[in-house]
């Protein structure tokens, strides 16, 4: 009877790659949003985060696309003044319930 060894659990800490994705983020993403609006260590801290979210993703090849969206949306969202786009403007379909309110009212 063969025993099975388990490993030590290991602390997610990023590579020196995504270290290196992780600054053109903030680089790029800097340039967009003046200082005003949102400090570059609250900006890199935006950026772990959701890049840690990734952490465990099998395919890495989009998680640098998926982390900058996310972070552009959550500052968006969070600006103060800033009009929230309607689902029409932002070209998204009406969720099933928006429509079926629209039916129930006809």
């Amino acid at each position: 009877m063969s025993t099975v060894q388990l490993s030590k659990p290991t602390s997610v800490k990023p590579e020196p790659v995504y270290d290196e994705q992780i600054a053109e983020i903030v680089e790029r993403i800097q340039q967009q949003y003046p200082r005003e609006q949102i400090s570059r260590a609250e900006l890199e801290g935006r950026v772990r985060g959701f890049h840690r979210q990734f952490s465990t993703a099998r395919i890495r090849t989009f998680v640098a696309i998926f982390v900058e969206r996310l972070v552009r949306r959550s500052i968006e969202e969070t600006s103060v003044g800033a009009p929230r786009a309607t689902a029409a403007e932002r070209g998204v379909r009406p969720s099933w319930r928006s429509r079926a309110r629209r039916w129930v009212r006809r």
